[in-house]
């Protein structure tokens, strides 16, 4: 005969904080608790230290692709971070073409 085992609360809490979906929750958790706490306090040392803020979000964004999107830099993988590369490219392309259009509108 089987016996069903019983769950405890804690027991649960461990379940799923095994998955990557809560690890790269938490994490983004703490990105945006971060970037919220330098804006709010008037940490306003964004000049001087504009690269590690580029890096932050570079890191952040490796994080989702990781957790979230559960894409890993593999072999198998590779045909989808070509085409995220190149949907950047071409997001990149068509952002900087419309400012620099705008810009040079003279208006």
């Amino acid at each position: 005969m089987l016996v069903k085992k019983k769950y405890t609360f804690k027991d649960i809490i461990f379940i799923f904080l095994k998955k990557k979906f809560f690890i790269g929750f938490f994490i983004s958790l703490f990105f945006v608790f971060f970037y919220f706490f330098l804006l709010y306090k008037d940490y306003y040392f964004f000049q001087k230290n504009k690269y590690l803020f580029y890096n932050l979000i570079i890191i952040q964004l490796l994080l989702y692709f990781k957790y979230f999107f559960e894409i890993n830099i593999s072999q198998k993988n590779f045909l989808i971070i070509l085409s995220l590369i190149f949907t950047i490219i071409i997001i990149c392309i068509i952002s900087i073409g419309s400012l620099w259009i705008f810009d040079n509108l003279n208006h």
